[in-house]
């Protein structure tokens, strides 16, 4: 135990000495932290949509002001035909599309069952089911809102789609993540090998006096 604790106390010299090997055991896990614990975030805010707005009524442009007012989406672009909306998620541009049926007012005003389509880009599954999460409560209090003191209560509801990725697998998005974890452990430890295997078999001091040219 004795011998432990003077080659821990060796270990810890060689450390302090060296200022680039005390940077990578000391700020390296600091970095890290900061950079896992508050960069990288799951918290939606400020998210980019489009609006393809067919109806042009005022109920389409109340829920478009209470999803902007909510903080959580940010309107990019408003649309003119469905066709613009795969194209704005190829292009990287929304995450997600909120499209307004043309009869929406007339069934409104008819009390007729009529649906607002939420369309998400489901390559990252979870931000895309954050996001259609935050828009369908935003939709239902406004349209609980508005059904109050009504006889009736609205027929409105709201229609899902995920596109890319319609059973939101998040294997497609863990897996190139996890391949460069992999990649990066394995050339650590061939590295470690390497230098290990040149000790062994005498050659370290080769390696050590071998130019870098």
């Amino acid at each position: 135990m004795k011998q432990f604790g003077i080659f821990i106390r060796k270990e810890l010299y060689h450390i302090f000495r060296d200022r680039r090997t005390l940077l990578i055991l000391l700020g390296m896990p600091i970095v890290l932290v900061l950079l896992f614990g508050f960069a990288i975030t799951n918290e939606i805010d400020n998210a980019r949509i489009a609006v393809l707005d067919q109806s042009k009524g005022e109920m389409s442009q109340e829920l478009t002001q209470r999803l902007v007012a909510s903080g959580y989406f940010l309107i990019d672009e408003n649309l003119w035909e469905v066709a613009e909306i795969e194209q704005h998620f190829r292009e990287g541009k929304t995450k997600m599309a909120i499209v307004f049926p043309p009869e929406l007012q007339e069934n409104l005003r008819r009390n007729l069952p009529t649906q607002i389509q939420l369309i998400a880009d489901a390559t990252d599954p979870n931000t895309a089911t954050t996001l259609i999460n935050y828009a369908s409560a935003i939709i239902g209090q406004y349209i609980q809102e508005q059904a109050r003191g009504q006889a009736a209560p609205m027929q409105i509801t709201t229609e899902v789609k995920m596109l890319y990725n319609p059973r939101l697998k998040s294997v497609f998005m863990f897996v190139p993540g996890v391949m460069t974890v992999i990649l990066m452990l394995v050339s650590a430890m061939m590295t470690s090998i390497a230098i290990t295997r040149e000790k062994e078999i005498g050659t370290m001091e080769v390696l050590l006096a071998s130019p870098l040219r």
